[in-house]
């Protein structure tokens, strides 16, 4: 039964309460706190005019709730409903949750680079003027974190989800990871501060096992729960252990954690597992203490008789409260009933929170000057503004990969350009791991195949293309200094340049030059066929000898043949002819002609 306290007073806004009905507030981890408080009509109002027109001015305001002039409970009032009936003068509803509602925005998305949690936690919190107590035991510093169509305070609570932090708020300040120090514990004695005490136990442990894949290093990570229990106490630990044998099989988890280390995946599905047997031991309990809250720690006492005025007192540990309830009556009679786990515990039960499901969406390549050399890009999504972006994120490609004789750009390499539209996936439905699927054209970008699709078409930045026409069945490449390979698709090619074009193997090369000038070279040029054409409009010239003038040679011109060496022999098998059909036909020499033959004939 409830007993009168020290004085319960009620503040809104500026307005101090001289009375009301009742007073009610739920407080749990994780979670607003809530309140209904019921006062007189003649406390919000006039008692004889059926509105709340001076009652309304409480929306939107401060409601401090103090004990004994001590604050234990902060909220701010978001309800006010007028109820009568019959005869009665009536009353006003007032109801609403703890400063914390001020975080429960209309859903948003935001992301943050380079920073930790605690640092978004702390900067969303000085957002919704929410005190904070901060002390996140996940300190890295992480590339990316993203905050995708939640509110403030469900983002916050998604982030306890994911990196197993302590989070509640103790009717006064929000609280973030584990607290440094615990507060001192208050003690609570069966029969004496306590009214009624339940002891339970429940079997909650289940073994799992959780997988993750670390793109950077390419490593596929996974552990199982360690499936002991830590930070339960002795009977929590016996529950623990009673429960496993009932589930054979362990469930297989991806980690919803970005986890970098197989050390961070073992710390993950060790805290994983005692945030989720956190209630395996719990107490709940009814006193009239409101010095009581989310996050007090008390030590539990049960008194009782072992003979007439023999009471026997045993201890049964340190329990810290996760769910309360405060009551409060008309005189101020108070009480209020609570739950508690042991003060043992490594975490606390999980927010009860739904991790976003990220679609895909559009987005703007910023850079891809990936500075692992990794072919990632940074983008843009719609929604980012004030120099917000993703981390480096990677490209998806029809085929990739490495293999024994080629180590990495195995497969298809076309990494976005910057300013080009892509569209994001996001493994696991993640936000914070967004993936390109491929680029999008626009009104300005886009030219499409053409008449009947027939034009398929690959070209660069800078202008170098392979395109494809099917109305012709033709190949085309080319590049931005007008050279081009086209395969006209009946059986024809073209290698055309503006400048020269250079054909070379090894030692053997053949140029063309825009001027007409070819030139062929090479240790041996063999000429073969059954009939061989060589035709010069001015000259034609054999020779042998280094550089562009032989010293031995043929040389012919429309006019003149010359032949030039230190030896020269002209010899046929049958007859050999040296003649003039017109003019004059001579046979010198510097020093000494010789005629000689088996038979001379000198006309």
């Amino acid at each position: 039964m409830a007993i009168p306290f020290n004085p319960i007073s009620i503040t809104i806004g500026k307005d101090g309460l001289s009375s009301f009905k009742s007073l009610r507030i739920d407080q749990s981890t994780g979670a607003h706190h809530h309140f209904d408080l019921t006062v007189d009509l003649e406390s919000g109002g006039n008692r004889q005019v059926h509105n709340i027109s001076s009652s309304k001015e409480w929306l939107g305001k401060d409601i401090i709730v103090k004990a004994a002039s001590k604050p234990f409970f902060c909220g701010i009032v978001t309800n006010i409903e007028l109820h009568r009936d019959g005869s009665d003068f009536g009353y006003i509803q007032v109801s609403g949750y703890s400063s914390t509602y001020r975080m429960e925005t209309a859903p948003s998305c935001y992301s943050w680079n380079d920073r930790s949690i605690g640092d978004v936690v702390k900067s969303l919190c000085s957002d919704g003027k929410v005190q904070l107590a901060l002390n996140a035991a996940h300190k890295k510093q992480l590339d990316y974190i993203c905050q995708y169509e939640e509110s403030d305070f469900d983002f916050v609570r998604r982030l306890a989800l994911q990196y197993q932090e302590w989070m509640y708020y103790d009717g006064l300040k929000l609280v973030f990871g584990k607290p440094r120090r615990l507060p001192d514990p208050i003690k609570m004695e069966f029969g004496t501060s306590l009214s009624s005490l339940n002891i339970g136990l429940q079997t909650l442990a289940r073994p799992e096992q959780v997988f993750t894949f670390h793109s950077g290093a390419n490593r596929e990570m996974d552990r199982k729960t360690p499936d002991k229990a830590y930070g339960h106490d002795r009977m929590a630990g016996d529950a623990f252990r009673a429960a496993l044998p009932s589930y054979p099989k362990a469930a297989r988890q991806y980690s919803i954690q970005r986890v970098s280390s197989i050390n961070d995946l073992e710390n993950y599905v060790l805290l994983k597992q005692a945030a989720e047997t956190a209630e395996t031991h719990y107490v709940t309990a009814e006193s009239q203490d409101p010095r009581l809250h989310v996050g007090s720690v008390i030590s539990l006492y049960s008194s009782f008789l072992k003979g007439v005025g023999n009471l026997s007192q045993e201890s049964l540990g340190d329990f810290i409260i996760i769910e309360m309830t405060h009551e409060v009556s008309e005189s101020c009679y108070y009480k209020n009933r609570f739950k508690a786990i042991p003060g043992t515990v490594m975490s606390l039960p999980n927010p009860k929170v739904e991790m976003p499901l990220a679609e895909t969406q559009m987005a703007t390549v910023l850079s891809n000057a990936d500075p692992h050399g990794a072919g990632r890009v940074q983008v843009r999504m719609n929604w980012q503004t004030d120099n917000m972006r993703t981390s480096w994120v990677r490209v998806m490609t029809p085929d990739g990969g490495g293999s024994k004789d080629v180590k990495s750009n195995r497969g298809f390499v076309f990494i976005p350009e910057v300013g080009d539209q892509v569209l994001l996936g996001f493994r696991h439905g993640d936000p914070a791991r967004p993936y390109v699927m491929g680029s999008l054209f626009n009104g300005t970008t886009g030219g499409g195949g053409g008449q009947g699709n027939n034009c398929k078409s690959l070209t660069s930045r800078t202008g170098c293309a392979l395109k494809l026409n099917d109305s012709v069945g033709s190949v085309t490449l080319s590049d931005p200094g007008k050279t081009s390979i086209h395969m006209d698709g009946s059986g024809n090619a073209t290698f055309d340049s503006s400048d020269k074009i250079l054909i070379s193997c090894g030692s053997a090369t053949i140029e063309l030059h825009k001027d007409g000038t070819i030139k062929i070279n090479g240790k041996e040029i063999s000429v073969g066929g059954t009939d061989i054409s060589m035709a010069g409009t001015s000259s034609i010239v054999a020779g042998v000898g280094e550089g562009e003038t032989p010293s031995t040679g043929i040389g012919m011109t429309t006019t003149d043949l010359n032949i030039t060496s230190a030896k020269t022999c002209i010899d046929g098998t049958s007859e050999t002819n040296v003649s003039s059909s017109s003019g004059t036909t001579s046979v010198t020499a510097s020093s000494e002609v010789i005629v000689g033959g088996s038979k001379v004939k000198l006309n």
